[in-house]
């Protein structure tokens, strides 16, 4: 009867321990959307802990960077972390997420898995678990790539007649396709001598019409001006001054030379360009024609070494800069009064060029301070809203081991 009692008493605790055992038990799930992929594809690989009302799961995974690289994850996975969190009341027996690789070498990719620590909706911590999946990734097979047939624009293209500064004999372009659009400009279908072709112009302004030519081979590709009015096409250039840009054109047999100045050529950007030159008592002097940007066409007075632009006017003649002569021992100096020459008007310019500082106008000024507040604004703002969020999240946090807390305490008193 004593040893029954025994056996009985052993039988019991052992079914205790086992229930025990059972309660804080865990396992971990680790598969691979497709065990067999090619370099290049994309690799989903779940993670799924299963246990009794779990609250918290947390651990690490680790990869061959030779192999895989990491895309994204959902569930609550970073690149090299694990952090699952149960919203369920009383937990969840299931706690999973997704991790996205992208595989660029070939080989046997193991990714490890590896859950260190699980609570509870009581606090009790759980068994963690460990797991891995293995991907087989081969080389992604080499297509042939296919020679590409030369095109022959004499055949595909429009041969162009009157061109300026042509190297070769060139042909006008059918179609714009891959081909970037000047700014402003829009592409359009137009006639060339009867023959229908695709241009760039910029609607209901006084902009030139531009036409894209290249040689037979494609080379030396480029945009033309064309000037229906004379059937001449010409090299389409522009030059900038700070924030504007001014469009190069030819003046007709109509436009007045201004008196004193010849036909030159100047080189701007590394081309060559179109200019008439003068010299005064300072040096040389170059006028361009062409169009503003707000389409005022004229001659514009154009500074090589400052690569400044601005509205040509007639300028009054600039006086001889004055040679100092030395002057006798512990003599004073007197230096000449120089005569500040006359300065055209530039109230309609975007910068105004004066002696002593570069000065913007004041719309322009006041745009740049207003942008410059709006992005601080903003900044502040992102800074704000993440500061607050932070806090709401440890908040939550607080609460939820307060109420663990609690029900530890309740547990005992009872």
């Amino acid at each position: 009867m004593r040893y029954r009692k025994s056996i009985t008493l052993a039988i019991c605790l052992l079914w205790l321990i086992s229930a025990c055992a059972n309660t804080f038990a865990s396992e971990l799930s680790v598969s691979a959307g497709s065990t067999a992929v090619q370099t290049g594809d994309t690799v989903e690989v779940s993670v799924t802990v299963t246990g009794k009302e779990m609250a918290v799961a947390e651990g690490v995974f680790d990869y061959d960077p030779a192999l895989l690289t990491y895309k994204e994850s959902d569930g609550g996975a970073a690149d090299g972390f694990i952090n699952l969190i149960s919203a369920e009341k009383n937990g969840s027996s299931t706690l999973m997420c997704k991790i996205v690789f992208e595989a660029i070498g070939s080989g046997e990719a193991v990714v490890n898995v590896s859950i260190e620590r699980i609570l509870n909706y009581d606090g009790d911590q759980l068994d963690g678990a460990k797991g891995s999946t293995t991907v087989s990734v081969s080389a992604a097979p080499v297509e042939a790539t296919p020679t590409p047939v030369p095109v022959d624009y004499s055949k595909t293209g429009v041969k162009a007649q009157n061109i300026t500064d042509a190297p070769s004999e060139m042909y006008i372009w059918r179609s714009l396709e891959n081909v970037t659009i000047p700014s402003k400009y829009e592409e359009t279908e137009t006639t060339y001598h009867d023959e229908t072709v695709m241009g760039a112009v910029i609607k209901d302004s006084n902009a030139p019409e531009l036409l894209y030519l290249s040689d037979a081979a494609g080379e030396n590709a480029a945009y033309y001006i064309y000037d229906r009015a004379s059937d001449t096409l010409y090299p389409y250039r522009t030059i900038s001054s700070v924030l504007k840009a001014y469009i190069l054109l030819q003046p007709d047999s109509g436009v007045q030379i201004p008196a004193g100045f010849t036909q030159s050529s100047l080189t701007v950007g590394e081309k060559e360009i179109t200019a008439w030159k003068s010299q005064d008592a300072q040096g040389d002097v170059y006028l361009v024609y062409g169009r503003d940007p707000q389409g005022e066409i004229g001659f514009f007075a154009y500074d090589p070494e400052g690569e400044s632009v601005q509205r040509y006017a007639t300028l009054p003649a600039r006086p001889v800069l004055p040679e100092l002569t030395p002057s006798p021992t512990n003599a004073p100096v007197e230096e000449a009064p120089v005569e500040k020459p006359a300065v055209e008007d530039q109230s309609n310019a975007l910068v105004h060029i004066g002696e002593d500082a570069v000065t913007l106008q004041k719309m322009v000024f006041w745009g740049i301070c207003g942008f410059a507040a709006l992005m601080f604004v903003l900044f502040l703002v992102s800074v704000i809203s993440h500061a607050i969020e932070k806090k709401q999240r440890r908040r939550r946090a607080a609460e939820r081991r307060a109420a663990r807390d609690a029900m530890k305490r309740q547990g005992l008193d009872g």
